[in-house]
């Protein structure tokens, strides 16, 4: 979507320098780290509200039962057993169907050997 590459990004930044000046840049850099900066904490912020309703509705338990990294990191978590629900042995083969693939074997030795 938003594919630059290394041309394309010298180009903007020659354009920037051009339009913007290169007195101005310095600053609109520093403006452009400070948006940056309220950006992340906002994110960091809006993390910290939803903690906090999910703390105070009781709801850790749901968001721990949600996470499935850090029931996979757990001690309880046996990886083995739930397993075993998904997992069904493989039963042999019966007879005839090994007997019809054997059948296919020895037919094609004896096209191989009709051939040469």
């Amino acid at each position: 979507m938003l594919d630059f590459g290394w041309t394309e990004l010298v180009v903007i930044m020659g354009l920037g320098v051009l339009v913007i000046g290169p007195d101005e840049i310095p600053a609109m850099m520093r403006g452009l780290g400070n948006l940056m900066r309220r950006i992340s904490y906002i994110k960091y912020a809006f993390t910290q509200q939803f903690d906090d309703f999910m703390r105070e509705a009781d709801m850790d338990d749901i968001r721990k039962s949600v996470n499935f990294e850090t029931a996979r990191r757990s001690d309880a978590f046996d990886e083995a057993a739930e397993d075993e629900d998904v997992m069904v042995p493989i039963e042999p083969l019966p007879d005839d169907v090994k007997d019809a693939f054997k059948g296919d074997d020895t037919q094609e030795g004896e096209r191989k050997d009709n051939a040469s």
